[in-house]
């Protein structure tokens, strides 16, 4: 695996970083547009989130460097990106503090951004995991109020209305989700109910889903018994799963039942104490197996854009290095 460091967006307020914004390509260019930061004060001394609305372009023709596009119609960080051909689809998010249903087409047309109101989805969502199989598209987990969601939606691209297909074993915060070769795969995430962090691979035919008698099944678990909580993963040409960052599962964990008093000396920790993986694995659905791609500390992030050029051409935008602390580099992997 080689890694290459591409020119940050020359913005001021995204000179931190952000984390989960939309992220894809299109005609070859990268879009990255929202996403969150602690611009003014970080979140150990008091810092408020603050979440965009602007849509930054790169392309490597006639012109190579970042370029504002547009604007999101609300500032949106935390939805979900399906990439298709020469358009992404931005479904949910959070927007303006507050879980959102609306749904974007995002085509970009001689360097601006053109968008369309798609079809909204059926109940506001974010952090979801999302994933599509040609022309279908799916959501999975997330939340969208205390208790977190189980179900999954799907629709019909060029269609665009969602529809509740199915609900997985339990809910599930921040999965990575995944479809090929008939199947639809959902790895890691954390349960918000009983606050257990999932190494848990679960599949279903679906065929049999679509079909009202589908049953999960238990898949590969996620490598080296970590959680994909955190972690960004996009399909490949080849059908193939390449899954970037996420959180150390036993140190989230732990987080996750931390009392109030433990906050200044949990955020207080330098990045590498969070242990976030660094890893990137591939996942092959015709042999159901995982494979380690390569292992560098520029990929230890939580929430990073992820974004598929061409065959094994990354490109992996922000995320946090630890909590509150965003990254403003852009790497490209390629292997």
């Amino acid at each position: 695996m080689k890694i290459s460091e591409l020119k940050a967006v020359p913005d001021l307020a995204y000179a931190k970083g952000v984390s989960a914004p939309f992220c894809g390509v299109v005609q070859d260019a990268l879009v990255v547009a929202g996403g969150a930061n602690f611009p003014d004060k970080p979140l150990l001394e008091g810092g408020q989130k603050r979440v965009y609305a602007d849509i930054w372009v790169k392309a490597p023709g006639f012109w190579k460097s970042w370029k504002r596009a547009g604007h999101l119609p609300d500032s949106t960080a935390y939805g979900a990106t399906f990439q298709l051909g020469d358009a992404l689809v931005l479904a949910g998010g959070n927007a303006a503090g507050q879980t959102t249903d609306k749904v974007y087409e995002l085509r970009i047309s001689y360097g601006r951004a053109v968008l369309r109101t798609l079809p909204q989805l059926p109940v506001p969502l974010e952090q979801a995991g999302w994933t599509r199989d040609g022309n279908r598209l799916f959501l999975a987990g997330g939340t969208s109020g205390p208790a977190g969601s189980a179900a999954v939606y799907t629709c019909i691209a060029d269609d665009y209305r969602w529809t509740h297909l199915l609900d997985l074993p339990e809910p599930l915060v921040q999965p990575v989700a995944f479809a090929a070769e008939n199947m639809l795969y959902v790895w890691g995430g954390f349960n918000p109910v009983t606050l257990e962090v999932s190494d848990r691979g679960w599949c279903i035919n679906l065929d049999e889903a679509f079909s009202g008698a589908g049953t999960w099944r238990e898949a590969p678990s996620v490598p080296d018994g970590g959680s994909f909580v955190g972690a960004a993963g996009a399909t490949l040409p080849d059908c193939r799963l390449v899954v970037v960052g996420g959180v150390n599962r036993e140190i989230f964990a732990r987080a996750l039942h931390n009392t109030p008093e433990d906050r200044i000396s949990y955020l207080s920790q330098k990045p590498s104490d969070y242990r976030f993986r660094q890893a990137v694995y591939l996942f092959d659905p015709a042999t159901e197996e995982w494979n380690l791609v390569g292992s560098a500390p520029p990929c230890a992030l939580a929430g990073p854009g992820l974004a598929v050029r061409k065959a094994y051409d990354i490109y992996v935008v922000g995320g946090e290095l630890k909590p509150g602390v965003r990254s403003p580099k852009i790497f490209e992997l390629k292997w």
